[in-house]
């Protein structure tokens, strides 16, 4: 007897006896779209040119072009957890037959299902979740780092302007000196070589501020990334550094967001050592059936018979039991602990060493300002004085003005470094309020 048959399962396989090649066969057809606009990321990015240094911690968050395409990691992971946890999709089977020389045939119609017999789903939906909030929490560590660096440039920012405050000031100061040994020199009191040599000092100064100044401009182009600005616009940066004083907030591990990430981590991990174990055992299936057939009954002829029934399905647990797996996540549960208990080392050392950096440039600061500075300025201006009546060697006053830049310059340089270990204690600890 030849038959001809046609199977049909809805969870999407179909077979004919007769034709394997079903390559242009398209039961749904999934269209593209415009990924930003089903998850709503139409906002437009604030391309303000006014920027105060309070304001950085905010632009960043809201405009940084790579914190943005961070925080879709989130939406992925929310995806993640609405995916996870849920049963295979049931299939449901049709089946044809009919006998090509008689009228004999019939159709069987059967709904199949399979079923965890562990908590394997519970399991992975609990690790999802973990992996969303782990999500959470390096997108927050990357703005924490990109925040930090941001601050930085804009430390380096305003003391070098600052240093070209003072700068101007000295050029000023030496244009006066110079016409007065002109004047002088046209009377036949001073030397004009002292003139000379005074506007070449005044001119080295101009140089350094011209320097400065493009500095200034590759300094804030910089910052541009930071906060999402468009090259092509001008950014103004304004406001003031605070106080050089010593932060007072302490270190708290948990204000850390790597090292509540690492929490989770462990956390994830110790729960994939359960679903390793949960995949010892593979579904059962469930099946359910019904049948009708036309049969020859002779000599009764064609005849009608249905038929119902149940199946059970189990998978026997000979061959693969998963201990490779379940090894692995052991170890990788292991290696977790450790990474955390390393994570907690560094930090400290990072805390610490900030700290200790920001005491080290407060003190040369402070001796700076209440006793060097002081006394260079007014040796300088002495010096000057005692030059003025003729009392004084021209050399001695060069030379007094340049010990006093030089202290300034240093001045400087301590309180630019003090505020960049500031900023990255602050970052160290964890705080979210800026730093500046």
């Amino acid at each position: 007897m030849k038959a001809f048959t046609l199977g049909l399962t809805l969870s999407g396989v179909i077979f004919l006896n007769s034709c394997s090649d079903f390559s242009g066969l398209n039961i749904v057809t999934a269209r593209a779209e415009d990924p930003d606009l089903a998850l709503g990321n139409t906002g437009k990015i604030d391309q303000s040119s006014s920027l105060s240094v309070k304001q950085i911690s905010q632009r960043i968050a809201a405009n940084n072009p790579q914190l943005r395409a961070a925080r879709l990691r989130i939406n992925e992971a929310q995806g993640q957890v609405v995916q996870s946890g849920r049963l295979s999709n049931p299939e449901l089977e049709l089946d044809l037959n009919k006998n090509v020389r008689n009228s004999e045939g019939g159709i069987e119609v059967a709904f199949a299902q399979r079923f965890p017999i562990t908590n394997r789903l519970s399991v992975e939906k609990r690790i999802s979740n973990q992996q969303l909030s782990i999500a959470k929490e390096e997108v927050k560590v990357a703005q924490k780092s990109l925040t930090s660096q941001a601050q930085e440039l804009a430390v380096e920012i305003l003391h070098n302007r600052q240093r070209a405050q003072y700068l101007k000031k000295q050029s000023r100061l030496l244009d006066e000196f110079a016409n007065f040994i002109d004047e002088a020199a046209q009377r036949g009191e001073l030397s004009a070589l002292d003139a000379n040599q005074t506007k070449i000092e005044a001119a080295t100064l101009k140089s350094e501020l011209s320097r400065i100044d493009t500095l200034d401009g590759i300094l804030l182009n910089q910052l541009k990334s930071y906060i999402g600005l468009h090259p092509n616009r001008p950014l103004q940066l304004s406001g003031n550094l605070p106080s050089a004083r010593i932060p007072s907030a302490n270190l708290a591990l948990n204000n850390r967001p790597e090292y509540r990430a690492k929490l989770l981590e462990i956390e994830q991990a110790k729960d994939n050592i359960a679903l390793q174990k949960a995949n010892r055992y593979e579904d059962i299936e469930g099946r359910v059936f019904t049948s009708l057939n036309r049969e020859e009954d002779a000599p009764n002829g064609l005849e009608n018979e249905g038929t119902i029934g149940a199946g059970i399905s189990i998978p026997l647990q000979l061959y693969n039991k998963n201990e490779g797996n379940i090894q692995t996540a052991r170890a990788q549960a292991s290696r977790m602990n450790a990474e955390k208990t390393a994570l907690a080392l560094e930090i400290q050392q990072q805390v610490a060493t900030e700290r200790a950096k920001m005491k080290s440039w407060l003190a040369q600061t402070s001796k700076l300002t209440k006793s060097l500075i002081p006394l260079a300025d007014d040796n300088a201006e002495q010096l000057e004085k005692a030059y003025r009546n003729g009392q004084a060697p021209f050399t001695s006053v060069l030379k007094a003005r340049s010990q006093q830049l030089e202290l300034q310059s240093q001045n400087i340089d301590n309180l630019e470094a003090f505020h960049k270990a500031r900023v990255r204690y602050y970052a160290a600890i964890g705080r979210e309020q800026s730093a500046l």
